[in-house]
């Protein structure tokens, strides 16, 4: 059961949960293969991201799939 998944299925499996997804990812995430979950969703996901820095030095990514990509005020009106 707790297997490692690739990030394609923990995306698939979070869009059965609800159709606005943030997720946190190693700094190291290819970028391109994280924009290419937005365009394999049927309706295509609006998608943005931002680099998490902690003293100057990246730690992480951030991806906002759906509504919550398309502004920092709609993250309020998800909850």
């Amino acid at each position: 059961m707790l297997k490692p998944k690739d990030g394609y299925a923990i995306f698939q499996a979070a869009q059965k949960i609800a159709p606005n997804i943030i997720m946190f990812l190693p700094r190291t995430t290819e970028m391109s293969q994280v924009e290419e979950l937005s365009w394999l969703s049927c309706p295509p996901l609006d998608f943005e991201s931002e680099e998490n820095y902690i003293n100057h030095r990246l730690k992480g990514i951030t991806a906002y799939f759906g509504k919550a990509a398309t502004s920092p005020s709609a993250l309020s009106k998800l909850g």
